[in-house]
């Protein structure tokens, strides 16, 4: 993997820089004066120190003891971030996918491959629009922020690696509306409305594999538990033949938790625990019991995924055993796993929550034990069809 700072990281900045300086109340992400204000103050003034306090006592810490100088900074750089900022903070600074997405590609020297599907529904795709091989991607962010720009980075990887194992895919990533602009079950409607669309244009159920990480992980949950369960007001997806595959990086399966590993791992993890909790509370605002099953997968019966195989043929989980949403997320996984031969869960050792993301951010020259996994996976499922 390459070292320093490349065009995208650049990019990057140059967007933060605008956002910090020509925001307008009309646009997403309208914190007040006062929020702004402090915003620049806790980055600019007390993030630095935060940040060389962790990399001075990181040989004493249990999981940055066994990480290179640049992942300590730039993990802890994350938990600051997600700590210390609020949702429309982080939406100003940050924008949302498109700006993302745009900018990234500008970075590549590319011209964004953009399609539009109504309803304020659109796929990014990274690389060739293809119709034969396809991951369709949910990024993550708690349903609040954008896509970070890193997490294109490793989807970018992951192409060129599975052409490394043979197989030609192409990865569109959907850009769902954030919270507070639309809430559940919007961004439900949204991936069935992308997941119709690619078949529209040809592409076989058998060789879709869809990937999410966190709230996007949450989001295929959301999708298969409603094509197990078909949720009222969003339209019923008919399929010819199963999915070949989800994969599952860090899934968000509990917005309500507490306790176990969201109390052990709280100074371990990239994101924390009141974070977490914060997040949820916004996520759920007003959704119905009823519902709940759908967007919070631990609180499904045992049975409701005992049918999956039906509808996707393989599914990997991954999780690390340093987040804090650890033990919830080996309580699903162990209930798809249960009913489902072709599913299985992987832990990462010392793994922190989208640990495969961050080596990305730092340009790691070695990328994590985990990753060759999830690219022998997904190269596997498209060997199948």
């Amino acid at each position: 993997m390459r070292r320093g700072w490349s065009s995208n990281h650049l990019v990057f900045i140059s967007l933060f820089s605008c956002k910090m300086s020509l925001s307008s109340p009309n646009q997403f992400g309208n914190p007040s004066w006062a929020e702004r204000a402090t915003a620049i103050a806790s980055l600019l003034l007390h993030m630095p120190l935060v940040l060389i306090w962790t990399l001075l006592t990181s040989p004493f810490h249990p999981v940055n003891a066994y990480k290179s100088w640049k992942r300590v900074l730039a993990d802890k750089l994350f938990h600051f971030f997600t700590k210390h900022l609020n949702a429309a903070q982080m939406q100003w600074i940050l924008g949302d996918t498109y700006q993302v997405y745009t900018a990234w590609m500008k970075g590549k020297g590319l011209s964004p491959v953009i399609d539009d599907l109504g309803e304020n529904t659109r796929l990014f795709w990274i690389g060739k629009r293809r119709t034969d091989r396809v991951i369709l991607y949910f990024h993550g962010g708690a349903f609040l922020i954008p896509m970070p720009f890193f997490f294109a980075d490793f989807w970018e990887h992951t192409l060129t690696q599975l052409q490394h194992r043979g197989v030609d895919a192409g990865l569109a990533v959907l850009n769902y509306t954030l919270v507070p602009s639309a809430a559940f079950p919007t961004q439900l409607r949204q991936a069935v409305r992308a997941l119709d669309y690619l078949i529209s244009t040809g592409v076989r159920p058998e060789n879709i594999q869809i990937t999410g990480d966190s709230a996007g992980a949450n989001l295929a949950l959301q999708f298969m538990s409603h094509l197990l369960h078909p949720l009222n007001g969003i339209p019923k997806i008919r399929l010819s033949s199963p999915i070949r595959g989800a994969y599952l990086m860090s899934p968000w399966v509990s917005l309500s938790g507490e306790g176990g590993s969201l109390v052990s791992e709280n100074d371990n993890d990239v994101v924390g625990t009141k974070c977490l909790a914060a997040w949820g509370r916004q996520v759920l605002a007003g959704i119905p019991d009823s519902q709940r099953p759908y967007i919070e997968a631990i609180k499904a019966s045992k049975p409701w995924f005992s049918n999956l195989k039906t509808v996707v043929d393989r599914v990997l989980i991954t999780a690390g055993d340093a987040e804090c949403l650890r033990d919830e997320i080996v309580i699903v996984a162990d209930r798809i796993c249960r009913d489902h031969e072709g599913a299985q869960l992987v832990m990462h050792k010392r793994g922190v929550h989208d640990d495969p993301y961050f080596d990305f951010l730092t340009r790691e020259a070695k990328v994590g034990e985990i990753t060759p996994i999830i690219w022998d996976w997904l190269a596997a499922g498209f060997k199948q069809s």
